[in-house]
């Protein structure tokens, strides 16, 4: 066999190996879930068993649709929603009992308080507005927190604590809980 003819040889083999990984790689990448399966997969063990929880495709494409979002951002608004409404369809319609929804001052799956910069749309019972609506808030308190530079390491806590209505640095009941529950959803995203 001439040299020309084993590179040409060569060449071929060593395309065709190439074509074989592709396609592998290829179909490897067809079967990974996206964001938005991936959350509708976190919504099961948090929502709520005594009642109706909203729809896990519309809240999981609300939550997907949040703008520069990524898993550490949806796994926090999807600890919000979780430990303010455990994810049930009447509170995100806006049927709160007299106890609940901080008697009533409070709106939909995130129990957000009305304020000027929601004011034209608190109360919408469509889970996207609530959503948005949500990540624009905790995205607020997460910079009035954590400000400008390095990300601190209990960066998820001071938000969580703010977006609740206490000082960044703050301990309360249940903000343990609500660390550990994103922790749980951010890996499983």
């Amino acid at each position: 066999m001439s040299p020309s003819n084993r590179i040409g040889w060569i060449t071929l083999l060593g395309l065709a190996t190439l074509a074989l990984v592709l396609a592998i790689a290829a179909r490897c990448q067809a079967g990974s879930p996206t964001l938005i399966e991936r959350l509708i997969a976190a919504q099961g063990p948090l929502a709520s068993r005594a009642e109706e929880p909203v729809d896990a495709r519309e809240l999981a494409e609300a939550i997907a649709s949040i703008p520069r979002v990524n898993r550490q951002w949806a796994a926090l608004v999807l600890t919000v929603a979780a430990h303010e409404s455990a994810l049930r369809s009447r509170i995100a319609r806006g049927d709160c009992r007299p106890k609940e929804c901080d008697g009533g001052r409070a709106w939909g799956l995130y129990q957000g308080h009305r304020n000027e910069g929601n004011a034209a749309v608190w109360g919408s019972p469509d889970v996207a507005v609530q959503t948005l609506e949500a990540a624009r808030m905790l995205r607020a308190v997460f910079y009035m927190c954590n400000g400008p530079g390095s990300l601190s390491p209990d960066w998820t806590a001071r938000t969580l604590s703010a977006y609740a209505g206490q000082r960044c640095d703050a301990s309360w009941p249940g903000l343990s809980d609500r660390v550990q529950t994103f922790e749980r959803i951010r890996r499983g995203l």
